[in-house]
């Protein structure tokens, strides 16, 4: 499954490497999201292999053995006869791919972005990993690690709907994380919607989001 032909200006990463892009992570969303993200902002045209849970040995027993990846994970991207794994590793090549450096902010708030990125992403890992936790577990990961990001979040945030004036990865990385949260922990996420829901509507209403999320592509959690 893939997305139809980008339109945008061809750059050097793309002449070298015309064949198909390759995206392999588990069928859930979570970190690998704002990687499809990346790519459906712009249009640009890729396949994935969504590994399952009660099929993990396509991962660990064949593909992480056979894909010849130097540092063999997921998330991975293989481009022709170029491939790499990490996810932020990941971005970087699809933001430079695809043209879209906008995404990464200028000048000083490049490191603003980052830090919103960075924050976000592991955001994510913990509100995913606290739902594999016993109840007294899950609720204290939830309140010394999940709820304190939260509210830091809301406050820089505050009454925008986007982080910064463009579209950038930190809203790309936040809405995985916040959209993630509101629908583990609804009940939490209640206290918080008055200032979220304004922004997690404003990615959707995104056209090419908008319509990514209504095709098949879209992995709904």
């Amino acid at each position: 499954m893939g997305c139809s032909n980008s339109t945008g200006q061809v750059n050097d990463i793309q002449v070298k490497n015309k064949d198909n892009l390759v995206l392999g992570y588990w069928g859930l969303p979570l970190r690998g999201q704002p990687l499809r993200y990346i790519l459906e902002l712009a249009n640009y045209p890729y396949t994935e292999t969504k590994y399952t849970l009660s099929q993990a040995t396509d991962w660990f027993g064949k593909d992480k053995q056979e894909l010849e990846l130097d540092f063999p994970n997921l998330p991975y991207l293989i481009h022709g006869d170029f491939s790499i794994t990490e996810s932020s590793n990941i971005a970087n090549y699809l933001i430079q791919l695809t043209n879209q450096q906008y995404l990464q902010g200028e000048g000083q708030d490049k490191y603003r972005v980052d830090n919103i990125r960075y924050v976000c992403d592991e955001l994510t890992a913990k509100i995913f990993s606290s739902t594999l936790q016993k109840e007294e577990e899950k609720k204290n990961q939830l309140e010394t690690q999940i709820l304190p990001k939260i509210q830091q979040l809301q406050k820089v945030l505050g009454s925008q709907t986007s982080f910064f004036k463009k579209l950038t990865l930190a809203d790309i990385y936040a809405y995985t994380a916040l959209a993630y949260f509101k629908k583990t922990y609804s009940k939490e996420y209640q206290q918080f919607a008055s200032d979220f829901d304004p922004f997690l509507k404003r990615f959707e209403e995104i056209p090419r989001i908008k319509n990514y999320h209504q095709s098949e592509r879209y992995k709904k959690l």
